[in-house]
């Protein structure tokens, strides 16, 4: 018999099977607002997209974690919840090959201009002409902002396919990059000299707005941007502004300051723009894997340790 009650603000998968897998024998799993249960019942508390307020985390009176399913923790008061003794997980290792794969994915689909050639096929041209100069992806630099994780593993793609590879990271030192052919440089010359600037950081004061238009206006007018982090890492303003007036090539985006993107946003169709629906994380053994660690940070915390993927110290 269940000792436990896992409450889940949101979820996208349809179903917990996987979760009780791990957790069946010891909690029952109940979604918020559909099973008749209230933040106050949770034990543990799953959360995906859902923002989890200092005001939810109030409501919290038993609960030992809130897991979330992802990388990022920005939807969560972590300081309310550190106060009130409450660990905070995410699975921080699930998307490691398919985030850095889709990010390359979106720079060889600037690079080789396929939205432009697709779209004069679906119209029922054949004009090789319809796409601006387009030149070898060795002689391509690519800027990558942040060299984490998931930044590495877009540096290393982009290298091995002879691009130059430059990293942007206030916390490392050049010793840090042994083992990966790129070369640490200062934010403002890896904005300069990008060809494709990849955004990688997490999304935190800091961040927030990072790519504004003053960054925009100091890149080249033939680079493209590409983010697959944070929306709001970007001004989305600035950055049609700057596409708008030929101050940049193109983007490529897996994320928005608003999502599920407005119906008048004008990066939705715009001629310049490479754009998907946050999937950058997404396949299937990424989506188990994901699953199995939320899962996994909640039966720790419910055994009473201190789950693997904590992110603060309550």
């Amino acid at each position: 018999m269940p000792n436990y009650t896992v409450v889940a603000t949101d979820q996208n998968y349809g179903e917990f099977g996987v979760e009780r897998e791990i957790l069946g024998d010891i909690a029952e799993i109940r979604l918020l607002r559909e099973d008749g249960v209230s933040l106050a019942d949770a034990d543990a508390l799953i959360n995906h997209v859902d923002v989890v307020s200092a005001a939810d985390v109030a409501e919290l009176d038993g609960c030992r974690v809130i897991a979330r399913y992802g990388i990022g923790v920005d939807n969560i008061d972590v300081e309310a919840a550190t106060e009130r003794d409450i660990y905070v997980a995410n699975v921080p290792d699930y998307c490691l090959e398919e985030v850095p794969t889709h990010a390359v994915a979106l720079i060889l689909a600037l690079d080789r201009q396929l939205k432009q050639y697709d779209a004069g096929i679906a119209a029922g041209e054949w004009k090789t002409d319809r796409a601006a100069e387009i030149h070898r992806f060795s002689e391509e630099t690519v800027s990558v902002v942040g060299f984490g994780k998931l930044g590495r593993g877009v540096g290393d793609r982009a290298s091995a396919l002879g691009a130059t590879v430059l990293a942007a990271d206030p916390y490392l030192e050049p010793e840090d990059l042994a083992g990966h052919d790129a070369e640490l440089v200062p934010f403002e010359e890896a904005v300069e000299r990008a060809d494709y600037l990849s955004v990688h950081s997490p999304l935190t004061p800091e961040t927030e707005g990072l790519i504004d238009a003053d960054v925009l206006a100091r890149m080249k007018e033939t680079a493209s941007l590409v983010n697959v982090a944070r929306g709001p890492i970007v001004d989305e303003t600035a950055l049609v502004e700057a596409l708008d007036a030929g101050e940049i090539a193109g983007a490529g985006l897996d994320v928005f300051e608003e999502e599920p993107t407005a119906p008048d946003s004008p990066l939705r169709d715009h001629p310049r723009v490479v754009a998907t629906p946050h999937q950058a994380w997404y396949s299937e053994e990424s989506k188990r894997e994901c699953r199995e660690g939320v899962a996994r940070a909640i039966r720790q915390a419910l055994a009473g340790e201190r789950p693997e993927t904590a992110v603060n110290d309550p």
